[in-house]
This record gives structure tokens, sequence and C-alpha cells, in this order.
């Protein structure tokens, strides 16, 4: 048997074991009170996407790497037995495909090897692929679990920023500023109080008042002395009351924000944040009740599976950088320990003269 027959066994074989232990992380996230609801199933699921790229571009048997690959999904029926599950399976296994495909075909066209390239080619399908049946279990699971359900805490802060604050901004003008990300709590209560913190100075009305108080017996000169120093003395004592006024909004705003945000505001934050936090945990808590021993609600599973989906995608997108590049190495390394090599071939081509 040559070497890479058996790395195709050995990869084959992991692959499986890593499928199994990521989808048995997805019912954990959702069962256990103690389990992590985030950190171990990326790390199972990481290894196992490594491990599926691997497949897909050292696998020279296409039937055996496509049965390989629906059999990895298919493991995830240990944990959610539904035929909704096995919708999503097969959904999920022919994007699989496809990424596949994509992949080899890359590989194919390309004149030299270009590992992340090729990778690239595959990867929003392998994503959807993915995505889909772990959010199809998830529901599954949360659906038909009887004890008290752990919900994990959904990151919206990119949702909030991008959707939310741009929304909310549109039907209030004066929120317009927390689309300004170095906006402090400060500078934001003081421009929705900008109204109340005007300083006027002396009305002609009090112009009038005051003119009428000076002696009639004194000079132009003197006069105008004594009203400039009484307006002085105004200014002075209305400046105080504005700084007085401010300290009172500052203090009352950065409580308020407090009480909604659920943390303390001390007013240096960057309002942007706070409220992307404030929406953040509103969100969270609507999504983590305490439903132990209540009627089970098919909505509410579902709602947390579609927000589950959208969450997993874009975060997948970025996890994808890791994933290649360490695909990458692990090629390279074959290739260092003389498991793999690479052979220039003549290639036939058509073209017009």
């Amino acid at each position: 048997m040559d070497k890479r027959k058996i790395l195709s066994i050995i990869l084959g074989s992991l692959t499986i074991i890593f499928a199994f232990l990521s989808w048995w992380s997805v019912r954990q996230a959702v069962v256990m009170s103690d389990s992590s609801t985030w950190a171990v199933p990326m790390t199972f699921f990481s290894l196992y996407v490594i491990l599926v790229c691997l497949d897909i571009i050292l696998m020279k048997d296409v039937l055996f790497l496509e049965l390989l690959l629906l059999c990895s999904l298919a493991t995830s029926l240990f944990f959610a037995f539904a035929w909704l599950q096995l919708g999503a399976i097969l959904l999920g296994g022919y994007s699989m495909f496809l990424a596949s495909r994509r992949v080899r075909e890359d590989m194919d066209f390309n004149l030299k090897v270009s590992i992340w390239k090729s990778l690239l080619a595959g990867k929003s399908f392998l994503l959807i692929s993915l995505t889909i049946v772990i959010a199809m279990q998830y529901f599954i699971v949360l659906d038909n679990f009887d004890g008290e359900k752990k919900v994990p805490n959904f990151d919206m802060s990119f949702i909030t920023k991008k959707i939310a604050i741009p929304f909310i901004s549109t039907i209030n003008p004066q929120f317009k500023s927390l689309q300004d990300e170095t906006l402090t709590v400060d500078q934001f209560i003081m421009q929705t109080q900008s109204d109340a913190l005007q300083n006027v100075g002396m009305s002609a009305e009090s112009q009038q008042l005051l003119d009428s108080k000076i002696p009639a017996n004194l000079d132009q000169f003197q006069k105008d002395a004594l009203k400039k120093q009484a307006m002085a003395n105004y200014d002075g004592v209305q400046r105080k009351l504005l700084q007085k006024n401010q300290e009172l909004i500052l203090t009352s705003g950065r409580k308020q924000l407090s009480d909604l945000a659920g943390t303390p505001v001390y007013g240096d934050e960057k309002i942007s944040d706070v409220f992307t936090g404030l929406i953040g945990n509103k969100i969270n808590s609507y999504f983590n009740p305490k439903v132990s021993e209540g009627p089970k609600n098919s909505t509410f599973s579902l709602i947390l599976a579609i927000v589950l989906f959208l969450i997993i995608y874009p975060l997948g997108s970025i996890l994808s950088i890791a994933w290649f590049l360490l695909t990458k190495l692990i090629v390279l390394l074959l290739f260092k320990f003389k498991v793999l090599q690479v052979r220039v071939i003549n290639v036939p081509k058509e073209i017009l003269e």
C-alpha cells in the first residue's frame, strides 16, 4: 500500500472522529449547563474543517471522498435523529460536494499547485454546508430537550452597528451622532441636551431693566462702567449655573445609560459601543430565559436557529483564514517529509492559429 492510500485512510478516520465530536459539542452546548457554548464547538469544528480540506485536496478516489464527506455530516444523526436533520444532511452534503468539486476543478486548472487559491474557490459552499447542518441540529435538540435549555450568548455587535444604529438614526435625527465611532458618552449627552445648556446671556429685557436701575445723576462714563460690571457679574453667575447644570445633566445621563446597559457608564466610553452592548444585552436576555419545564415553543427554537445561522456563516468566513493557512502548512509539511511530491506533466491545449 503506497503512502497516499495510507494517508487517505488516516485522514478519513480522523475526519469521522472529529465530525462526531463536533456534532456532539453542538448538543452539549444546549443540554449541559456547565459546557462551553462557543470555545469547544469552534475547536472541534476547526479541526474537522481542516481535515475536510485535506481530504478534498489529497484524496484521489472521488467516490470515496464524497461518501466520506456525507458520512461525516450524517454522524449528526446520533444527536438529532429526525427527518428534518436528514434533509439538512442531504442539502449540506450537496453543498459540500459542490465545494469539493470547486476546489478540485481549480486545482486541475492551475498551472502550479496553489492550496490557498483552490480552497477559496470552495469556501462559500463549505460554510453553507456546515451552517445548515449545525443550525438544524441546534433547532432539533433545543426543541426536543425537556430540561433547562442553555442558549449561547450571541455577539450582535456587527448587526447592531450596521443595521440597528443606522435605523435608529433615520427615525430620530437626534441620534445620528451614534454612527460616529469616536464620540464619547459625555459628548453624546451634551449634544442631545444642547438646548438646555445654551448660554443666551443677558436678554434685551434684562438690559432695559438694568438701565432703569442705574442712577440718572451719573455721567455716561460712570453709567457704562457700572453697566459693564453688572453684566460681568451676571455672566459669572450664569457660567456657574451652566456648569452646575452641565454636571447634573451628565450625572443623570450616565445613570440612565448605566441602568439601560446594565453596566456602569463613566462617560469616556464610546457611545456606539455602549448602544451596541445595550442592544446585544437585550437580545441575549430575550434569548436566554429560564425555560425549564415550560411548554415547548418551536417558534422560539426556530428563531434561535435562524440567528445562529446568521452568526455562524460570517464567523466561519473569519475562521476560514486560519483553517486554510493550517491546511496549507500541513500540506507543506507533507511535501517536506516526502509523503507528497509535485510532478510536472505536459497538458495538450487547443489554440487558434
